[in-house]
C-alpha cells in the first residue's frame, strides 16, 4: 500500500501529516482515526487513508482493506466507550452527495432515539419495475466487464 501520496492543499493530508491539529484517537500504517471538527456527539469519528484519496473512485482494493479494517475497529470502539443505540457509517463521494473535504473519509456515527440526525432514506422508494430491472442488468454487466 502506497501511503506517501499526499495533497498539499488537503486539510486531510495535513492531519495525517501532523501539520494540522486533531483529536487523533488511532493510527495504523494505512489509516488514522480522528474527531472531526464538528462532531454530530461525542464518539463521532472519521476514518481516513494515509494517502490522499479523493474519493470512493480513487480507492485501491488493498487502501480499502485498510480502510474498512479500520471501520470495524473503530465501530467497536466506540460501541465499548460510548454505549450508541445504534451506528450510521457514512462515506459521501462527491459534492452533490455532501462531501465537504475531497480525501476519502468514513463518519462514524454513534445514534440515539430522538437525536438531532436527519432521516437518511426518503419516505418513498423507487417502485418502477423497468427502471429496477435495467438497474441490475447494467450492473451486472459493468462487474464482470471489469469495469471497476
Amino acid at each position: 500500500m502506497r501511503v506517501d501520496h499526499r495533497d498539499d492543499d488537503c486539510v486531510f493530508c495535513g492531519i495525517v501529516a501532523g501539520t494540522e491539529p486533531a483529536r487523533v484517537v488511532a493510527e495504523t500504517t494505512g489509516t488514522l482515526t480522528f474527531l472531526p471538527v464538528r462532531p454530530v456527539h461525542p464518539g463521532h469519528v472519521l476514518v481516513v487513508p494515509r494517502r490522499h484519496v479523493a474519493d470512493i473512485w480513487d480507492l485501491d482494493e488493498e487502501t480499502a482493506a485498510a480502510v474498512g479494517t479500520a471501520v470495524l475497529r473503530a465501530a467497536h470502539a466506540l460501541r465499548t466507550a460510548h454505549r450508541p443505540e445504534g451506528l450510521n457509517i457514512i462515506q459521501s463521494s462527491g459534492a452533490v452527495a455532501t462531501q465537504s473535504v475531497f480525501h476519502l473519509h468514513v463518519h462514524l456515527v454513534p445514534r440515539y432515539e430522538g437525536d438531532r440526525m436527519p432521516y437518511l432514506w426518503p419516505p418513498k422508494a423507487e417502485e418502477d419495475p423497468r427502471l429496477l430491472d435495467d438497474s441490475a442488468r447494467r450492473l451486472r454487466l459493468a462487474l464482470t466487464a471489469g469495469r471497476h
